[in-house]
């Protein structure tokens, strides 16, 4: 799960074409923050942007330059046909194979939590539009298209709850969006929709189901749902994201996706200190085949992207051949979901040796962040070090058939 950030849309660098955009450059503004390192100011009457990119001749690309000292999304158009032609100074090979495709992007994004929403929906009205504008706007930013949206608290929450609290009310008659999704939530995700020229591809994640429908009676340690797959308990969590996905359709938001539990190994970990719940990749299979897919499609989501593990790499591909190659678990699955934390400790290719047994199954990062480990500083803001962190393994990972990165 997402570790010690104040904010969590933290920034995958994801960069889109749009036609004929016009909008004048504002530069970045730096200040020397912590440790020395450079951030750029953006505040209720200045933030900096980026210049979209425009339709070119043929035989052009743009280039979008960040560097350590000063540049910040910097623009340089380069000539894709002939080295003597070539004033940029840039020396960079490029060979195009047209024949020769890979995956499909879903794009690029990060995860609308307690934590982010309160304190963007904190910033006077000026900073949260131009905030809000950095990641979403077609003309002045990084036009993200994915979000994740916690189902209920998560590590990044002021408090526990989830959304049917009521011990056995197993028809879910008490259920009920909290204050945090009424208040911050869902207006920071109706403020990005606005501001956004194409359709933001939001998908759901649960940290736990309520206590009283869970072994550990809590919702937090080691614990899972009572019972097995088909009973009465498993049924009402199946009911449960049904309820989540009208809820918020009532508020006029929509889902593209949902994973079926974030971390599942987690719940296996005696004295887990935040919201988990465990699984194994068998106890998945059988709820997703019995449970959660026939109640997604009989109350007509069988159209959500729903992905399985949303949890480390380490578990590829067993996690996914389990749950996708024995039973009927698998037509209702559409993607693997993976998070970074181990990354430094398992290879990458690990991705495509999963792509390799399940083609026909996308993978998406749908979680990362700095500063995890206990022995390291948890916000650096500005550091170089972090930002080319991400940005290699936002690399490896493409280069190894994941689809994009929350």
């Amino acid at each position: 799960a997402g570790r010690w950030h104040a904010l969590v849309l933290c920034a995958a660098v994801a960069v889109y074409c749009v036609q004929d955009a016009q909008s004048a450059r504002k530069p970045c503004v730096g200040k020397t923050f912590q440790y020395g390192f450079s951030v750029c100011i953006c505040n209720a009457t200045y933030c900096d942007n980026m210049e979209p990119s425009t339709k070119l001749p043929k035989g052009q690309a743009a280039i979008y330059m960040t560097t350590a000292s000063a540049k910040r999304f910097e623009k340089v158009v380069v000539n894709m046909t002939s080295k003597d032609n070539d004033t940029t100074g840039l020396d960079i090979p490029w060979t195009v194979k047209k024949n020769v495709t890979y995956q499909k992007i879903k794009g690029f994004g990060g995860a609308f939590t307690d934590a982010a929403t309160m304190n963007i929906m904190s910033l006077s009205e000026g900073a949260q539009k131009n905030l809000i504008s950095a990641y979403f706007s077609p003309t002045e930013g990084i036009e993200y298209t994915l979000g994740r949206v916690p189902m209920g608290s998560c590590d990044f929450s002021t408090r526990m709850y989830t959304y049917d609290d009521t011990p056995d009310d197993l028809e879910l008659t008490k259920f009920a969006l909290a204050e945090e999704d009424m208040k911050y939530k869902i207006p920071v995700i109706k403020s990005a929709m606005q501001m956004s020229e194409r359709k933001i591809n939001l998908f759901g994640s649960p940290w736990t189901a309520p206590a009283w429908m869970k072994t550990n009676n809590n919702d937090t340690g080691k614990g899972t749902l009572k019972g097995k797959a088909g009973d009465q308990y498993h049924k009402a969590w199946a009911n449960y994201f049904v309820k989540f996905l009208d809820e918020y359709k009532k508020q006029g938001v929509d889902f593209w996706g949902l994973t079926t539990q974030n971390e599942p190994t987690d719940g296996d970990i005696s004295n887990f200190p935040f919201q988990d719940m465990g699984w194994t990749a068998e106890s998945q299979r059988d709820w997703i085949a019995s449970d959660l897919g026939p109640t997604l499609d009989k109350a007509g989501y069988g159209n959500i992207s729903l992905m399985i593990l949303d949890d480390q790499r380490l578990w590829l591909p067993g996690w996914a051949t389990t749950v996708l190659n024995n039973g009927p678990a698998g037509k209702y699955v559409d993607g693997i979901a993976v998070h970074w934390y181990l990354d430094q400790w398992v290879p990458a290719n690990v991705l495509s040796f999963t792509h390799d047994d399940l083609p026909d199954y996308f993978m998406l990062i749908t979680e990362a962040c700095q500063g995890f480990l206990p022995w390291e500083e948890k916000i650096m803001l500005g550091s170089w070090d972090r930002a080319l962190g991400l940005l290699n393994d936002i690399y490896d990972n493409l280069v190894h058939w994941v689809a994009g990165w929350t």
